[in-house]
């Protein structure tokens, strides 16, 4: 899995489908992402991200690279239901 900095388009309605992360869980993460890097690729499906809104902002911010994992959905209720 080839891992770079991608420029993904975030669609609100996917993102808002998880509860945001506490600070704490938000700070948590950051900090593991920054020590060890971003070894959970992220959910994209045609260029929209599906998992990882938090990883990508995170990543984006530090200019850490991620691997994407593209998944083939029917349309995107088919993207939102999983």
């Amino acid at each position: 899995m080839e891992k770079k900095v991608y420029e993904l388009r975030i669609d609100p309605d996917l993102r808002d489908l998880i509860p945001p992360l506490s600070d704490e869980e938000r700070k948590m993460l950051e900090d593991s992402i920054v020590r060890d890097g971003c070894d959970t690729p992220l959910t994209v499906w045609q260029g929209v991200i599906v998992d990882g809104h938090n990883r990508y902002e995170i990543c984006h911010a530090h200019g850490i690279p991620f691997g994407i994992e593209e998944k083939d959905f029917e349309d995107r209720d088919d993207a939102m239901f999983w």
